[in-house]
This record gives C-alpha cells, structure tokens and sequence, in this order.
C-alpha cells in the first residue's frame, strides 16, 4: 500500500480492496465454493456499490464458475448479466 492510500480512512481503504477482490474474481479461472461463500458476505455489505459489485459476480458464478467460455456462454443465456457486467465496469476485468 502507497502512503497516499495509507493515509485514507479505513473504511475507504476497505472499498476499495474489497472492489479489487471481487474484480479478481471474475480474472480467475474458478469461482470456488469458498469465493462464492466470500461473495456473499460482501453480497450484504453496508456500502451500496460494493454489495451490487459482488451481487453480480456471485450470479456469475451461479451460472458459469470456469472462466473458459463464460462471456460467450453469458451472451447466449443470460444476456441481461452480461449487460450488468458492461455496466457496471467488471466486464474489465474479465481478461480475454
């Protein structure tokens, strides 16, 4: 951690590492049970952001865990996930 973030309160240093973890998430090539479970404690976080962020890649990984073909196999049955993913900015992290 730099000395800039360092300095930020908690509570903001904590988004943004939580927001860093369910980015990586999706870059992995397995949602494992124990990352699903993680999710879902974040899915209830207090901050609205963080909760929606890891609401989204928990479906994800309800519908397709392996990371090979998700985004082709998300265009052909839920292409309303995959527009959130477009939306909020995770599709990003999704490295091809």
């Amino acid at each position: 951690m730099c000395k800039e973030c360092a300095r930020k309160p908690k509570e903001e240093r904590d988004v943004i590492e939580q927001k860093e973890e369910i980015f990586n998430y999706l870059n992995q090539s397995h949602i494992s049970k124990k990352n699903v479970s993680r999710l879902k404690v974040l899915a209830s976080s207090s901050n609205p952001k963080i909760a929606e962020f890891a609401s989204i890649v928990l479906e994800v990984a309800r519908v397709k865990p392996y990371k090979k073909r998700r985004l082709k196999v998300l265009a052909k049955e839920r292409r309303d996930l995959l527009q959130q993913l477009e939306e909020t900015g995770l599709i990003f992290a999704h490295h091809y």
